[in-house]
């Protein structure tokens, strides 16, 4: 194959990746047709050899959706399809649906913990540190910008009920991202979207991880409007015909009548976007993508285009099964379904039997189409007959009974979700620790899936840091907690991470944690002081503590506020600030004896700080919080002007601080005295009686010029 197509370049300008500035017309036809010919060979024949996990598959999804009365049936031409049975009308088919629920339980378990990410630098000098640090905030900054835990719990709902599920991370440069006022769209995006098992094709069914998989194929079905819209370039103008049912080629209607859906007719486009690593194919010595739809090659690359050289597909496993596809705790869950259905449907008929006995008559004695359950029916028997009689019925065995009992033991114990899972304490467990050792057991029983996810999203994170260095040429807007935890927005591009994309997820930090036990250690550290109060607080995570916690730090917020003031400080104003003033008379410079001494202590004196110190702060706040600040790497970072500021900032707290009170402004011990004495005291009756705050102002006490108060209206002591 003859490949004279160029280095590609860095970005796309399509979808999931879309095609490059080469194109397929860089083939000649008999190479494209030869191409295309390859990838749905490769497609046809994986997805023959996958064909016994999507049985399982179907069936799983099945008896999750509530349709638990199918079966498999083979169909000439169809392969196999899930048909419900034939049944007497007679006949009981109850469905008390088990399975969803610890399904959902296990959903939120797992989901219910963001994992904690942190990079190691590269080395230990300041631009490293500062770079790990950038490439960590870029990461929570797209963790939740793009929603990525909705993303999970939707490729874990497939790990879930299926065994694998998918999460495909790509550069999409179609996207437009919005970016500050007064500020052009960034051009490019990076995207997240969870796939189905049934969209994800490998060829190696014994290599357990995706990473060893030579080559995979995504395959997607789109609408001709969508196939024209992305790679207009490669069609050049043109037709697409639909080759596939839209609804049903890669999860067929088997599925889709579970659910109340159902296509006939071709109205989608299937495409085909293989993935191959280096040496995966003699003609992609350097890895690629070739993108397809029927015989026609519509992307393509020979050269792989990611710098992190992976597959952008990264795979969740949850009960490990030796081989590549993982199996599912709910295919163990289904014969036991099916049992206690069964069992509980029997219950039923008895019942039914015995409020609507079977009747014993002679032949020809009754008209049994007369037959009804109308409460006080008078049946006619012909004269001569016995008069029909109930048929006598033995009640069920007290071992079917118990079969129900057991059953759900049974449920419990694959699952791993007893009673104290549900929220039940065991019969005569009343210890905290037994209570919370219970609960210890049935996690545990969650480790692999959560060293899956774990090591999932370690791969997603570095993946995304990878593409921002790859293609964020430009500076970008991204939001960021500071040291402090105020939010801020800082510009950061991809040459700012200087390669610093080794994000380690923390081990064991997706586990899930009782929420109340939480709440009840960090009461506990607050009533032994071990944490301050207000730190507390601030993680209970109790609803409705929010507002109150915003209310209790004030001062911390006002401080917050203050750094991020001092950290944009103007040079201009720094300079300002410690510029000698001018004599008003001459015009001239004072000299420091006469502005760096104070004329009424002799000590020196600072200048004030171009953000002010105010008289309503709280000044030990507010030294603790600037303190903070400066003791991280971003304050080392800054201009020395500017952290010259900050220690004259904070200087002033220490001086009002120290300095006693003159005059003029009370305390607030002051405040706090003078609220007391007049809570305390009866309300005046004498309209000369010296006001409190009077006396402060004037301790000598000399009469205060100006008018006299208004003479108040006599008040009782109710009032």
């Amino acid at each position: 194959m003859t490949q004279t197509a160029s280095q590609p370049s860095s970005g796309y300008s399509g979808q999931t990746p879309t095609e490059l500035q080469m194109q397929p017309g860089d083939l000649s036809p008999k190479d494209a047709q030869k191409l295309a010919q390859y990838v749905n060979s490769c497609y046809q024949k994986m997805k023959t050899d996958r064909s016994q996990f999507e049985r399982i598959w179907y069936l799983n999804m099945a008896f999750y959706f509530g349709k638990q009365n199918v079966v498999h049936k083979s169909i000439s031409g169809q392969g196999s399809r899930l048909i419900v049975p034939p049944a007497p009308p007679w006949r009981v088919r109850m469905v008390i649906n088990k399975i969803r629920p610890i399904v959902r339980r296990e959903l939120a378990k797992l989901t219910s913990q963001k994992p904690s990410a942190s990079i190691v630098p590269a080395s230990s000098d300041d631009a490293d540190l500062f770079a790990a640090n950038a490439g960590e905030q870029i990461w929570e900054s797209m963790y939740y910008e793009k929603d990525l835990k909705a993303t999970l719990k939707e490729a874990v709902w497939w790990q879930l009920v299926t065994g694998t599920g998918y999460i495909k991370t790509y550069w999409d440069n179609s996207k437009i991202v919005p970016a500050g006022q007064d500020e052009p769209p960034y051009q490019g995006d990076i995207c997240y979207s969870a796939e189905t098992p049934f969209h994800v094709l490998i060829p190696d069914l014994r290599a357990t991880k995706i990473e060893d998989q030579p080559y995979l194929i995504h395959s997607s079905t789109r609408t001709p409007e969508w196939l024209k819209s992305h790679y207009s370039k490669a069609l050049d103008g043109q037709d697409i015909r639909p080759n596939a049912k839209g609804a049903n080629e890669l999860l067929n209607d088997a599925f889709l009548n579970l659910v109340g859906g159902s296509s006939f007719d071709m109205d989608s486009v299937l495409v085909h976007e293989m993935h191959l690593k280096p040496g995966a194919h003699p003609d992609f010595p350097e890895g690629g993508i070739v993108t397809i739809t029927g015989d026609q090659v519509i992307q393509y690359m020979p050269i792989f285009p990611y710098d992190h050289g992976q597959f952008c597909i990264t795979k969740f496993d949850h009960v490990p099964s030796g081989k590549y596809y993982a199996t599912s705790v709910v295919e163990d869950l289904v014969p036991i379904q099916r049992e206690y259905n069964r069992t509980r449907s029997q219950i039923v008929e008895a019942k039914n039997r015995m409020a609507k006995p079977q009747l014993l008559a002679p032949l020809g004695a009754i008209n049994v189409s007369k037959m009804t359950t109308e409460p006080g029916q008078v049946i006619e028997y012909k004269p001569g007959f016995q008069p029909p009689t109930p048929l006598q019925l033995q009640p069920l065995p007290n071992y079917v009974l118990n079969e129900v009992q057991q059953l759900s033991a049974d449920f419990d114990d694959i699952s791993g979700q007893h009673e104290v899972t549900r929220g039940n304490v065991p019969p005569g467990v009343t210890a905290a620790t037994a209570i919370s050792y219970l609960q210890e057991q049935d996690d545990s029983m969650l480790t692999h899936e959560v060293d899956s996810i774990e090591s999932g999203m370690e791969k997603i994170a570095k993946q995304t840091l990878s593409l921002v260095g790859q293609y964020w040429d430009l500076p970008r807007t991204v939001k960021i907690t500071g040291v402090d935890g105020s939010w801020d927005a800082a510009m950061f591009k991809g040459a700012d991470l200087r390669g610093n994309t080794d994000i380690r997820i923390e081990a064991g930090s997706a586990l899930p944690t009782s929420k109340a036990a939480k709440q009840a250690l960090i009461t506990d550290w607050m009533k032994m002081g071990f944490i301050p109060p207000e730190e507390g607080m601030q993680v209970l995570e109790m609803g409705g503590l929010v507002k109150l916690y915003e209310r209790v730090q004030i001062d911390q917020a006002q401080a917050r506020r203050e750094n991020l003031k001092m950290q944009n400080c103007p040079p201009e104003l720094i300079q300002q600030m410690f510029a000698p003033p001018t004599d008003p008379m001459t015009g001239q410079e004072l000299p420091p004896e006469q502005y760096m001494i104070d004329p009424a202590t002799g000590k020196p004196q600072l200048p004030d700080p171009a953000v002010p110190v105010n008289t309503f702060d709280n000044h030990a706040i507010h030294i603790d919080i600037h303190n903070r600040f400066r003791k991280s790497q971003a304050y080392e970072n800054l201009d020395p002007m500017v952290q010259m500021l900050f220690e004259v900032h904070v200087q002033k707290h220490m001086e009002a601080i120290a300095a006693p009170h003159i005059g003029g402004m009370p305390t607030a011990e002051m405040m706090i005295g003078i609220a007391e004495q007049q809570r305390n005291q009866p309300p005046p009756t004498d309209v000369n009686t010296p006001d409190p705050m009077d006396q402060m102002q004037n301790p000598g006490g000399a009469q205060q010029s100006g008018p006299e108060p208004m003479p108040e209206t006599e008040m009782t002591q109710d009032q």
